[in-house]
């Protein structure tokens, strides 16, 4: 192995506007709550004064952790690699005759807790208690109770040794309660680049679903990726680019787990528009859901990277999502569940269905589904009809799915509770509040009209500084400064600002109010997009309220309209006005909503509510025009965005509760921007993947990733498409410089990944006698049945509906004594997880006023094996800096980073060749460039 390090200095000073110096001031008394709330591993914590101090720790405590492992690891023998025959293939192939790719085979379904030195503990106590079930009581763990059936969103039936356990959306709070933080969305915690940030984020909605009684939070979402920009749910996720979303990902599952609650990480995979995803939902012609057809390696490098970041940090539940991939269901594909997620990332918790997106009985059981959410089969809510349940119960009677499979599903979803500190099931808080009312007082089962009357909501109130300061500090640090001319942000009197102008139906509430069903009500402001993942504020600080307050405090005049149609008293306010605030929007959402024809997807990228129209109405008369956008991905600017009168432009994504104060405090400069664009925006729309909307004449759509593994900026650059604002991209009411790029050699590279170890001998777990299928008839001697709801018994003795059971394709029971190359421990081979080399560059605030820089490091790739994109991130660090200061940050290249998918051995394996290293300020901005030159040597 020979490395060589070299080093240039492209351009050594990010210029950045200057204004004269203001104090940042965010206000926080931190010190007296931060103790009570942030738990082990976060360093200083007590000494923390502000909240941006309890950051900056975290943020060190992140890198010392890694640091302190970079050393070990130069203790660590070479691990070589070993030439042996693969026991799978590449899953996915082009078959013309299939109308595209088709899913591979891959049985049987791995059982947990074979991997080595991985949840071990958790799994034997788990099995412990999987013992001493029945199978009525397993199946009750893997089968909702139906929609309805209990106070939560999911819910499973419980047993005399666990409770019913409560599963929750989601990842931007807790959804259907009252006394909840509404928390920025996942988009704008991506904007933040700030990992310290998005881990807090991550456990204070954890805290807040804690007080609430509940188990399983539903989030982070790492899925979709943003392939789509009018993808009605990108605005779940964190961002377009899988090395983004897989950080914030890893971080918010350390976040939420830390408090005890298990993450279900979500929605695996290629759930990348809402139109087309599940049948009955819109178009009756639907005959089948969409089909993500993604190739092999754009599935390892793209789509499934983030989950392998999230399953390496410890998540204990997966969601499968609604759409086909390479033409089966993902709730039933096993080449995706028991092939790529339990195996080769070695999954070891639970996979879960999303709300209806199963579609099978067994075959799904025998694909590696092990829980099925929300229990009934989808469009049948409330029936009590489930694929599984009674089903599943008579499947396993009748042998045609084997106890051992059954006994997996049962205890890889306990096993995750013990992993996140569970020691007894008899002290978890039952749930406080009901999804179904807001009332005190209601019917037990309320869609069912069943039930006596009792307490149903207890108010809890979940919220405390620390979790209201996290969602505040989110939505600061996630608004981004797209365009500044002239300095004349921040707003200030000393700027000949008297007279302000805050225009559009953005900048206030909805008529509708802020808390419709699932914030449908779009003619306001946009704390969130629409669907599942939507939580009710508990108030919201509209954008008009915290401008205007500021301005009235400053002695200025203010006017505000939210005509966006006639133009009449918005031309004659613009005219007077020192300064106009244009507020526009673009909202979205889940696909079983549909608002003016976007189903979910947007139909477009045009600002909604004639906004292109308003901007240019005021810009024309009023010489100091701001627009804000916020919306739940890029809009098409092109119509105003070089106005000359257009002098600045604000990117928020939907910001919860606090979007008015965040945009208002960083409008007068109590806040320096230091948001990132979290994708691309372009120039022309055609520059981005459409949505299908086209319904062919089978019924069963097809989309072909035809990007392959070139999402966002990767496309852009490989195209050579100027954009109008590159991924990465944001600007700050200060200057920095960058210097003192230093690379440094942690462990040599290998080609090749060296061989895991086996999996560990099979637990044999006592089965169940299933002589009688008496034994597991309903109880009616003991209990009356609630209508609609779900239950594991059998119907009656009759347990044998077919002669003989037609197995996939493929299906085997035999278990395999090795994992993957790619495999063999959490996320993959470990090996994956080393860290190869570390980067620091030094950062100077060459400005007049404090500010956070965020540093971005890209990768080039050589092209000695396969073609790759010319940059990929494999890195951000933010510092927050005085005028005046420098800091150093830090990245840590692991395998992982600098490795490629090779589709014919099916491992990562890394390039001989020159690496260039890039740091800057966005993708196409990059001031440092070095070099690393390998030459792999393997024998």
């Amino acid at each position: 192995m020979v490395v060589l390090v070299k080093f240039f200095l492209f351009v050594s000073l990010i210029t950045v506007f200057v204004v004269s110096a203001i104090e940042v001031n965010t206000g926080n008394d931190f010190n007296q709550y931060a103790n009570n709330y942030v738990g082990e591993g976060i360093a200083d914590f007590q000494e923390a004064t502000s909240f941006e101090d309890l950051v900056s720790d975290v943020q060190s405590d992140l890198h010392s952790d890694v640091q302190s492992d970079a050393e070990q690891f130069l203790d660590l023998r070479r691990r070589g690699h070993q030439n042996k025959p693969l026991k799978y293939e590449v899953y996915d192939e082009y078959n013309k005759k299939n109308k595209g790719f088709v899913s591979k085979p891959f049985y049987p379904s791995p059982l947990g807790g074979r991997i080595p030195n991985v949840w071990q503990e958790a799994y034997e106590k788990a099995r412990k208690l999987v013992e001493k079930m029945s199978i009525t009581e397993k199946v009750n763990l893997t089968t909702g109770t139906g929609w309805g059936s209990g106070p939560c969103i999911g819910n499973t039936g419980g047993n005399k040794l666990v409770p019913p356990f409560c599963i929750q959306d989601g990842p931007n709070g807790v959804r259907f309660a009252d006394f909840v933080t509404s928390f920025p969305t996942g988009l704008a915690a991506g904007s933040t680049f700030n990992r310290g940030l998005m881990y807090l984020r991550g456990k204070a909605i954890a805290l807040e679903h804690k007080r609430k009684g509940v188990d399983v939070v539903l989030g982070p979402t790492i899925g979709p990726i943003g392939l789509k920009a009018a993808g009605g749910r990108n605005w779940e996720s964190f961002g377009n680019d899988p090395y983004l979303e897989g950080i914030a990902g890893r971080v918010t599952v350390e976040g939420i787990q830390e408090e005890g609650v298990i993450a279900c990480v979500r929605h695996l995979i290629g759930n990348e528009q809402e139109t087309f995803r599940q049948v009955g939902e819109w178009d009756n012609n639907l005959q089948a859901s969409i089909s993500s057809n993604i190739g092999d390696r754009a599935m390892h490098e793209v789509y499934l990277f983030p989950f392998a970041d999230a399953i390496n940090a410890g998540a204990g539940s997966v969601m499968c999502s609604f759409n086909r991939v390479n033409n089966s269901y993902a709730c039933e594909n096993p080449a995706l569940l028991n092939g790529l997620l339990k195996d080769e990332l070695g999954f070891q918790g639970f996979v879960m269905s999303d709300w209806g997106a199963q579609h099978t009985g067994v075959y799904s059981c025998l694909a590696g589904l092990d829980m099925t959410m929300p229990g009934e089969i989808f469009n049948n809510w409330c029936s009590g009809k489930s694929y599984w349940g009674p089903l599943l119960t008579r499947a396993v009677y009748n042998q045609t799915i084997p106890q051992s499979r059954l006994n997996d599903m049962a205890v890889r979803i306990l096993a995750p509770f013990f992993v996140v500190g569970c020691q007894d099931f008899n002290n978890n808080s039952p749930p406080n509040f009901s999804s179904w009312t807001y009332h005190t007082y209601g019917q037990e089962f309320p869609y069912a009209h069943y039930g006596p009357i009792l307490q149903v909501n207890w108010h809890v109130d979940a919220r405390d500084k620390f979790t209201e300061e996290t969602a505040l500090q989110v939505a600061r640090e996630a608004i981004v400064l797209l365009k500044n001319d002239g300095r004349n942000l921040p707003i200030s009197p000393d700027k000949g600002v008297r007279r302000l102008l805050i225009a559009g139906i953005a900048a206030g509430a909805s008529a509708d109010g802020f808390n419709c069903k699932d914030q449908k009500c779009v003619d306001g402001v946009i704390t969130s997009g629409w669907g599942s993942a939507a939580v009710n504020n508990p108030y919201v600080i509209t954008p008009y309220e915290a401008v205007a307050r500021k301005a009235i405090d400053l002695d200025m005049v203010v006017d505000f309209t939210r005509d966006s149609y006639s133009f009449e008293t918005v031309d004659e306010a613009s005219d007077y006005a020192d300064m106009a605030i244009v507020f526009v929007s673009a909202d979205s959402g889940e696909g079983y909503i549909q608002i003016d024809d976007n189903y979910g997807d947007r139909k477009n990228l045009s600002l909604w509510h004639n906004g292109d129209e308003l901007i240019k109405h005021v810009a024309e008369r009023c010489r100091k025009t701001v627009v804000v956008v916020n919306s739940v991905g890029p809009v098409n600017m092109e119509k105003w965005i070089d106005h000359e009168n257009v002098v600045a432009v604000l990117y928020a994504a939907p910001l919860g509760q606090f979007v008015g104060k965040a945009i208002a405090e960083v409008l007068f400069g109590d806040v320096n921007p230091s948001g990132r664009l979290p994708f691309t925006i372009a120039r022309k729309d055609d520059h981005y993947v459409k949505i299908v909307n086209e319904l062919p004449e089978d019924g069963e759509p097809q989309d072909d990733f035809n990007h392959d593994i070139y999402l966002d900026y990767k496309f852009f650059d490989k195209h050579n498409l100027k954009p109008r604002f590159e991924f990465g991209y944001g600007l700050s009411y200060t200057s920095f410089a960058l210097s003192s790029l230093k690379i440094s050699e942690i462990q040599a590279p290998t080609e090749f990944l060296p061989r895991p170890e086996k999996y560990l001998s099979i637990y044999k777990m006592c089965e169940d006698d299933i002589c009688d299928p008496e034994d597991a008839l309903f109880p009616h001697d003991e209990m009356e049945p609630v209508p609609g709801f779900i239950y594991p018994y059998l119907f009656n003795e009759k347990i044998v509906s077919v002669d003989e059971f037609e197995y996939p394709k493929g299906y085997t029971p035999d278990q395999f004594n090795d994992p993957p190359l790619a495999g063999g421990g959490l996320g993959g081979n470990p090996a994956l997880w080393d860290i190869l080399y570390t980067v620091k560059a030094k950062v100077t605030n060459t400005g007049a006023i404090t500010g956070s820089y965020v540093a971005q490091l890209y990768v080039e790739f050589p092209c000695t094996h396969v073609g790759s994109p010319s940059r990929q991130l494999r890195g951000f660090d933010k510092v927050k800096l005085q005028p005046g200061g420098k800091s150093r940050v830090h990245f840590d290249l692991l395998r992982r980073d600098l490795s490629i998918w090779d589709t014919s051995s099916q491992q990562w394996i890394i390039q001989k060749g020159t690496y260039k290293i890039f740091i800057g300020s966005s993708s196409r901005k990059l001031e440092l460039c070095g070099e690393i030159e390998i030459e792999t040597n393997d024998n």
